[in-house]
């Protein structure tokens, strides 16, 4: 272990991963709370055209995913405020036009010799100073956040009428949450990848939910569950030549699985 971390892409892998299980495992919990889980798929599917652009244009992909991404983020959830469309529907609608417009960037740029399978599925060669950089900002600026607002989050999340008669700015918070949202997504797909980076979304607060209904359980269990299969998943991915992303998804889909039938065993015995 010790001679991995001595290489400085491993170290950098490993520590993005730490922090990553942080962040994910914390906005998992608001996430699924505020019945937005498929919004995590619709994201990080938007950031296929933002990157594919950055490709095309040679702009580092991280500004124009970024941009993409909470450009989505916020007109989603604007429509959906309209009420006009559902959230399912305006995200099947965006999730499809990105994929659509990434592929003719991509078909546009004649000259292919980028790993779009890195941004699709991860990879921890591609992870740089730079990047960890970025999730270290993430994660200064997303749990003071979370710290100052989580009542009303939780208020929101719980009751929304009531909390907007209360005075809770409900339309503040769930703006702030997705650009939170789509900027945590695009920092991790450099390890986790375009495809599988939705499972991170919804897997931490499924897993929390399953040990406790008590809100400070079910995030430190989410946080501890995600830094747990994002690390072992790079190691594992490391030693057995796989990608990083789908190895992680993989075992934390797994460990989830267990955890349920663990879980519903001990209810029928009890």
């Amino acid at each position: 272990m010790m001679e991995l971390l001595g290489m400085a892409f491993f170290k950098n892998a490993f520590l993005m991963c730490f922090f990553l299980g942080i962040l994910f495992g914390t906005l998992s919990f608001f996430v699924v709370m505020r019945g937005l889980s498929f919004m995590g798929a619709g994201i990080a599917h938007t950031a296929f055209a933002g990157i594919a652009l950055g490709l095309l244009l040679d702009i580092n992909p991280f500004y124009t995913s970024l941009v993409f991404c909470v450009a989505s983020a916020l007109a989603i959830g604007r429509i959906v405020r309209l009420g006009r469309v559902s959230y399912d529907v305006s995200i099947g609608i965006f999730f499809s036009f990105s994929m659509a417009l990434g592929a003719l960037f991509i078909a546009f740029r004649k000259d292919y010799t980028f790993d779009i399978m890195g941004y699709l599925f991860g990879n921890i060669l591609g992870v740089t100073d730079f990047d960890l950089t970025l999730v270290v900002i993430a994660l200064l600026v997303f749990l003071p956040f979370v710290a100052l607002c989580l009542h009303r989050i939780l208020f929101a999340s719980f009751d929304e009428e009531v909390a907007a008669v209360s005075g809770v700015p409900i339309s503040l918070l769930e703006n702030a949450m997705l650009i939170f949202l789509a900027a945590i997504i695009v920092v991790s797909i450099k390890i986790v990848g375009i495809i599988l980076v939705s499972a991170l979304i919804v897997l931490p607060a499924s897993f929390g939910l399953l040990l406790s209904r008590d809100f400070r359980l079910v995030l430190a269990a989410g946080i501890a569950y995600t830094v747990v299969i994002m690390l072992g998943g790079l190691f594992l991915s490391y030693n057995l030549d796989t990608p990083t992303g789908a190895t992680m998804v993989t075992g934390g889909t797994l460990v989830y699985f267990a955890a349920l039938g663990a879980s519903r065993f001990f209810a029928h015995i009890r």
